[in-house]
């Protein structure tokens, strides 16, 4: 089988004041900080991958 490397890895979305996405998922969290940064009431959050 083929590695899929990405899979297990933390990625990282960006939501607003109200909870709604604006931007992700990234693997990036300075991308996702950079985003944030460009509104107010924006944060990052960690989405979890789970499996083996």
């Amino acid at each position: 089988m083929p590695c899929s490397c990405q899979k297990n890895k933390t990625q990282y979305e960006v939501v607003d004041a109200a909870g709604k996405r604006v931007f992700g998922p990234t693997p990036y969290k300075t991308t996702a900080d950079a985003m944030a940064a460009r509104g107010t009431g924006r944060k990052v959050q960690e989405i979890s991958k789970g499996g083996a």
